[in-house]
């Protein structure tokens, strides 16, 4: 534990925890003469051993060992055997023969020790999940991760075994842990006038019934709520199973207090009761719902309305397809009955989001079909049993490749008078027949994989934690309708992926010139065998790759079979360029040892590429050949129909315009915190230096509403008055880095919130600050990611 409390874990370090215990102990037993310490019964059960009354005599002639006692105490003859256990245990570590540790310098010191009081806390909530009842579980809870805490190996282990098949249970477990009543006492979160828990109905249109969960928090007093026109939006993580605001409450307080403004967080519909695209359009429907009431729906004053949408993890998936939903019904691809368009938000903050759910193991809809036709044609032994290990849904955790076993104990149902009578007129036949359900078998003889329906009635007897997965689906969706998405054949995926290789070559000689100068050596591109984050950081303490599998299987459900490589609502690093270009300013923010890192350093060079190509291409269409001699075009000789998401040459100018004036800086910022991973914005009772990133996101938030006071339209942004960086400033690399401005937290970065802003939205400073004590350089940034990332379009 020497290693973890030092923060950096090292063979050595377990070495001297070993001779360390060993010398402690060694210690003890040449002192403990007299007998134990005076703790409890241990003196009493000292001297008993000692006197052996309580043998028989003739067992006592028999025993070789006596004389031992005339010497030694039986304390003193317990400890030397645990201790000499102990010494036999770690005899690799005494004569340095230990592994090498694998998080030696993943992490830094600050990080690593939470992410060690997490996995303990962890592995004392898992284990004590089936504990009953509550009251008694959320003691021992506590009394587990503290063990666990105290030896982090055992808690390893038993968290990996969780993992390796993880239950819907398992995850909520672990991850709703900071709702635990006494976890909660030891939070330090700042007081708000309005903390409420609100239900908000579906606007009208809407397909769903289900009124909509959310959580308002607001530090100024009541009263001025209804004078508040500027609103946080917010959809938290939790990998789309589990968490609500409730468990993101620290830092939806920090933000509530710092903003001054309301701040309202969705507890959306989680998978797999409710899975994709529940969550996508129940974001969609509270936006509709605020927009259309200005904000009066939640108390605001309904005159006019700014928002800023956030999300982290999963949250940052809603929150991007939130903003993908809104460009659709502007440019047509989407209708929604009573809708043309709604104004964009004021800015979006993305914070370690999943992006991407092609994880390269997904079956292909080819392999599939030909699975299914061989296992149709049941002329192969063993097929049936190799075909229902692929129906993940069927089981009660869907990593499993076993049949699930029987529960012991099953939810018996009374029987009403009327099936008794009905039982003695039939003879006894019906009250014979058990009342709970048989034991649950796959069946695939239609052929169907993950698209066959499982009988909700076959499992009413059972516990909910008991079921398959798919009988706990409580939302399902009639799969004889269009699901809304986009069909794009492959022709037009080949051509999108020539130009983007086009583009990405471009960008990557640009970034080379610019960091290289001339007559440097070009650094080198990579391999296909660049390793992604998600396999180069497998071995994060956050997040294990089973648990990102897990996660995707409950979240997509049993209602779609998507094409990975094409649906870009469920990943949305594949959206078009088009509407990549017309989103609106974006901070994302990640650690750079996260494994969705890769995700957010993409999607953000893919915003700005497309962004640069919107603007050649708006300047190209208003401009044309003419542009040469500096003349424009009539209005009427331009083709409106060859940009596209445009109806008017009004919103041609208006968009070049605005995108004239903005900088890269202003189209989207991405930071990166060095050796940093996953969850740091719930960890600042764990990690201080997480307070000062809160606190930065809350000043960029600040920043964007003064910038643009009123809603976007659904045009575009206005271009704002103040000052920003100039176009020739910005640096041309596709994928840079904001330096950091701030260390400082609380009271501080009010006082500094006025000097830092006086620099203007997103201005980069030369000189490396450091907000959490470690950020890299940009030079650095673009030689890791383009090592991992340039053979993804070769």
């Amino acid at each position: 534990m020497i290693d973890h409390i030092i923060g950096r874990p090292n063979p050595s370090w377990k070495r001297a925890q070993v001779f360390l215990v060993l010398f402690f102990w060694t210690w003890r037993i040449v002192k403990a003469k007299e007998g134990p310490p005076r703790i409890l019964w241990l003196p009493r059960i000292n001297r008993k051993l000692r006197s052996l009354d309580f043998l028989p005599s003739y067992w006592l002639e028999e025993l070789m060992w006596l004389h031992l006692l005339e010497r030694f105490s039986p304390w003193q003859l317990i400890l030397s055997t645990l201790t000499a256990v102990y010494a036999l245990r770690n005899l690799d570590k005494i004569f340095g023969l230990d592994a090498p540790e694998p998080l030696r310098n993943l992490y830094t010191p600050d990080y690593f020790r939470a992410t060690w009081i997490v996995t303990g806390l962890d592995a004392g909530f898992a284990t004590a999940m089936t504990i009953r009842p509550k009251w008694f579980r959320d003691v021992c809870s506590l009394l587990f991760a503290v063990y666990y805490i105290l030896f982090p190996s055992a808690a390893d282990e038993k968290l990996r075994r969780f993992r390796a098949v993880p239950t819907v249970e398992v995850l909520r477990a672990t991850w709703n842990k900071t709702s635990h009543p006494l976890i909660r006492l030891i939070q330090r979160v700042p007081k708000m006038s309005i903390r409420r828990k609100i239900l908000l109905p579906r606007p009208k249109g809407s397909s769903y019934e289900r009124p909509v969960t959310a959580y308002i928090f607001f530090a100024p007093p009541e009263g001025q709520l209804k004078e508040a026109t500027e609103l946080i939006l917010d959809f938290p993580g939790g990998g789309f199973v589990a968490m609500s605001p409730e468990h993101h409450e620290e830092r939806l307080r920090y933000w509530a207090l710092s903003s001054g403004r309301p701040v309202l967080s969705i507890d959306y519909g989680k998978a797999p009761e409710y899975p994709y695209p529940f969550a996508i359009d129940e974001a969609l429907d509270v936006y509709r719902l605020l927009v259309e009431s200005a904000g009066r729906i939640i108390g605001m004053s309904g005159q006019k309305l700014s928002v800023v949408v956030t999300g982290d993890s999963a949250g940052g998936t809603l929150a991007v397809n939130l903003v993908i939903k809104l460009l659709e019904i502007k440019n047509g691809v989407t209708k929604i009955r009573g809708v043309e368009s709604l104004p964009m938000p004021t800015g979006v903050v993305l914070t370690y989001a999943a992006l991407d759910f092609n994880f390269a193991s997904w079956m292909s809809a080819n392999h599939l079909r030909i699975l299914r036709t061989e296992q149709s044609s049941n002329n192969i032994p063993g097929m049936r049993e190799f075909a229902e290990r692929k129906d993940h849904l069927h089981h009660v955790s869907p990593l499993s490749m076993v049949p699930d076993r029987r529960p012991k104990k099953r939810v018996k149902r009374r029987s009403s008078w009327k099936e008794k009578l009905r039982g003695f007129a039939s003879g006894g036949e019906e009250s014979s027949r058990p009342s709970a359900p048989q034991i649950f078998r796959t069946n695939t003889d239609d052929g169907m994989l993950a698209d066959a329906e499982s009988e909700d009635d076959e499992f009413e007897g059972y516990e909910e934690e008991d079921k398959p997965i798919e009988a706990r689906v409580k939302y399902k969706y009639d799969t004889a309708k269009p699901s809304g998405s986009i069909l794009r054949t492959h022709s037009a995926l080949e051509r999108k992926q020539e130009e983007m290789a086009v583009a990405l070559k471009e960008a990557d000689t640009k970034a080379i010139q610019a960091f290289g100068g001339k007559g440097k050596r070009a650094e080198p591109i990579g391999t296909r065998l660049t390793m992604s984050s998600r396999v180069g950081y497998f071995q994060d303490r956050i997040i294990s790759p089973s648990m990102m599998r897990a996660m995707a299987i409950l979240y997509i459900g049993p209602h779609r079979n998507p094409d990975f490589a094409t649906d870009y609502h469920i990943s949305p690093i594949l959206t078009p360029d088009y509407l990549l270009a017309q989103f609106p300013p974006l901070m994302i923010q990640c650690g750079e040892k996260d494994p969705f890192v890769d995700d957010n350093v993409i999607f953000a060079g893919r915003v700005r590429e497309a962004k640069r190509a919107r603007k050649i291409e708006l300047e190209l269409a208003l401009s044309g050949k003419s542009a040469r001699f500096g003349e424009d075009l009539r209005p009427e000789d331009i083709d409106v129909r060859s940009v596209k998401g445009v109806t008017s040459v009004e919103e041609m100018k208006k968009e070049r315009d605005r995108l004239t004036s903005e900088s890269e800086y202003d189209w989207v910022q991405l930071v990166l915190l060095a050796d940093w991973s996953h969850g740091y914005l719930q960890m600042p009772t764990l990690l201080p230096r997480a307070k000062a990133v809160i606190d930065d996101l809350a000043e960029w938030i600040d920043r964007t509403f003064s910038k643009y006071r009123e809603m976007p339209s659904a045009n575009g942004l206005a271009p704002g008055d103040d000052g920003i960086v100039s176009e020739a400033e910005a640096s041309d690399s596709a994928i840079t880095l904001v330096s950091k401005r701030r260390e400082s937290s609380g009271s501080d970065s009010a006082a500094k919130k006025g000097s830092s802003t006086s620099s203007g939205m997103g201005t980069p400073k030369t000189e490396s600050s450091r907000i959490a004590g470690h950020t890299i350089t940009e030079v650095e940034l673009v030689r890791r990611r383009r090592l991992q990332d340039s053979h993804l379009f070769d």
